[in-house]
């Protein structure tokens, strides 16, 4: 059950909607929608910076690193959803499995650097 209250198509009317979009994509209203739906303004503004991010990459890329960041962030909503749609756009069980095991791999390394405190000496060179 969530914590915070639902807006199942009872937030202001830009929220209403939006949703009602959403709803027709999906056939459905998911919650996370729901649970941002109080303002139609902060629920454009998200939509809108999902759809740009990574915009430069194609989209089954830009899946695979949802799901990356979505396992190393532990949110199972997040990653049943985008493996869901992933799935369906082709991408493979084993493409999905090697996102993770990537994740899994760097935040081993992030956690054994920020506790010992290491000096950043793999710095990238400034390009001119």
């Amino acid at each position: 059950m969530a914590s915070v209250k639902m807006y199942n198509k009872s937030g202001d009317t830009k929220a209403q909607e939006i949703q009602q979009g959403i709803e027709k994509k999906f056939g459905k209203l998911p919650e996370v929608f729901q649970a941002m739906g109080r303002s139609g303004d902060f629920l454009e503004a998200v939509l809108k910076v999902a759809e740009a991010a990574g915009s430069n990459l194609d989209p089954k890329t830009k899946e695979l690193i949802i799901i990356a960041v979505s396992a190393a962030n532990g949110c199972q909503y997040c990653l049943d959803a985008h493996r869901s749609a992933a799935l369906l756009m082709g991408v493979t069980d084993e493409e999905i499995s090697g996102a993770i095991e990537v994740a899994g791999s760097i935040s081993l390394f992030n956690t054994i650097n920020k506790a010992i405190d290491l000096n950043s000496d793999l710095k990238t060179p400034v390009r001119s």
